[in-house]
């Protein structure tokens, strides 16, 4: 990137109002815009990409990656497509989940012969290295993406609002069970319900992954 002095072009860049104008001063090298753009998405990004690697150093590897495409690519992004934020949550989960097949494609230390103990008895080394390469197809690798997501955004949230979808979704309480466990008025639950689930859709609406997906499996943060 070429670091030159951007002060005229921030100014520019503080006032475009919207994905497509950001894109297009990044195209033209527009360093404030980028950074701008950076300083709005990187830390959700990181933090979902952390979660699912469970590797914070690989996982800042990642953003790395997805804003180096940005700055390259800048060019390519459509705003009729979907919002910047959807555009580079889609660079850096095709870069995460790469990593994660290469990492199950890595061969394993195994003994050079002889079989493998498992709960089951013993099992054929041949066997075991295919079991484990079933174990973790693609598609489980795409609902883990979405599950970090949600969990990442649900995370973030104020703690009365994380604790209302914790008992709603991972324990299937009702409004009503929620209030009475709470010791809270039934209203106070639904107002806090949806101040929680428009927090999600601001964060997560925009994400394409979410959609072909049980995406609402909630966790209280703790993962």
């Amino acid at each position: 990137m070429d670091r030159t002095d951007t002060v005229s072009d921030g100014a520019r860049s503080a006032t475009a109002s919207s994905d497509g104008d950001l894109a297009r001063l990044i195209a033209a090298g527009d360093e404030a815009a980028f950074l701008a753009t950076y300083d709005a998405h990187a830390p959700l990004l990181f933090s979902v990409v952390a979660r699912l690697l469970s590797d914070r150093e690989a996982a800042a590897e990642v953003i790395q990656e997805t804003y180096l495409t940005l700055w390259q690519r800048a060019a390519q992004y459509r705003p009729e497509a979907g919002s910047m934020r959807t555009w580079l949550v889609r660079i850096a989960r095709n870069r995460a989940l790469d990593r994660l097949r290469a990492e199950a494609r890595r061969p394993r230390l195994v003994p050079p012969s002889g079989p493998v103990v498992t709960d089951g008895g013993p099992m054929p080394v041949a066997e075991a290295r295919s079991t484990d390469a079933e174990g973790d197809p693609g598609i489980s690798l795409e609902r883990r993406w979405v599950q970090a997501v949600v969990r990442t955004a649900v995370a973030s949230m104020p703690a009365d609002e994380r604790l209302v979808l914790v008992l709603a979704y991972d324990q299937g309480l009702s409004q009503s069970q929620i209030a009475s466990r709470l010791a809270l008025p039934v209203g106070t639950v639904k107002s806090r319900t949806r101040r929680a689930m428009a927090r999600l859709h601001e964060t997560l609406g925009a994400v394409p992954d979410l959609v072909a997906h049980d995406a609402l499996e909630v966790s209280d943060g703790s993962r």
